[in-house]
């Protein structure tokens, strides 16, 4: 399924190939119509179809694609939806300006795929998605969501990585007992209002936060609250030797600690 059309509903626009779309199948976007190098808006005027085909990919990799949802009304309106389903991919798009996440996963949805390497298509950021500007960047929520990958995302920056756009609240947030997923690698989560990545309630466990960037948010870089993840200590450095590639310090028993 190819989009060809900018407009928010009809043929050939996203919406009619959310619509139209089944178990295994691709949609893309014309790069006539999407340049690479000057993406196009598409203004959504209401929610979009949730994704609940299974094994879909969702691939603006080779355009120049941004969901706009800058007159989406609702006090919390996601700029896509991943529910009940598993195997889906969303790669290549920007996401910007709902009152909601930018892409939300929930009701036991597994094995999605948000992003990937950026390095890969002809897009402004290849497979990955940016995220600026909604309430949230990602949110990954309720029991049984899990074993979902979300990787080389820009989220809160320009496509650069760089400017600062923000997210209202976290850049990733896993609640309601979503458990297991993997948060990196490649992933630039900064300049967001609330931490960079949030875990929160006792039933939201075995989450792993892996070889991001992540900096510059209005809170902490990883944030766990009310139980999550088992509430791991954070790690306490004592002194570094930059030289001999050396760091001294402790951390919970069996823990690993990242070093970049």
């Amino acid at each position: 399924l190819v989009v060809t059309s900018t407009a928010d509903a009809g043929t050939g626009t996203l919406r009619q190939a959310l619509l139209d779309a089944k178990n295994g199948d691709t949609i893309t976007f014309d790069p006539a119509v999407f340049p690479p190098t000057a993406p196009v808006a598409i203004a959504v005027i209401s929610e979009l179809p949730h994704i609940h085909q299974g094994n879909l990919t969702l691939d603006a990799s080779s355009a120049g694609v941004i969901l706009d949802g800058s007159h989406a009304p609702g006090e919390w309106v996601a700029g896509l939806q991943i529910v009940m389903s598993n195997a889906n991919t969303i790669r290549g798009l920007q996401v910007s300006n709902f009152t909601g996440p930018g892409i939300a996963i929930s009701g036991e949805a597994e094995t999605n795929a948000i992003g990937g390497e950026r390095s890969v298509g002809a897009g402004p950021f290849g497979q990955g998605n940016l995220l600026s500007q909604n309430a949230i960047g990602i949110d990954l929520s309720a029991e049984g969501t899990s074993h979902n990958t979300i990787r080389g995302n820009l989220i809160g920056t320009d496509a650069a990585g760089a400017s600062a756009l923000g997210n209202h609240k976290s850049g990733v947030w896993i609640s309601e007992g979503a458990n297991g997923n993997i948060i990196g690698p490649d992933n630039v989560i900064a300049y967001n209002g609330g931490p960079g990545v949030q875990v929160q309630g006792p039933d939201s466990l075995y989450n792993t936060i892996t070889q991001n960037s992540i900096h510059d948010n209005d809170g902490q870089g990883i944030a766990l609250s009310d139980g999550a993840n088992i509430r791991l200590a954070v790690p306490r450095f004592f002194d570094f030797d930059l030289q001999a590639g050396t760091v001294t310090g402790d951390t919970c028993p069996k823990c690993t600690v990242e070093i970049f």
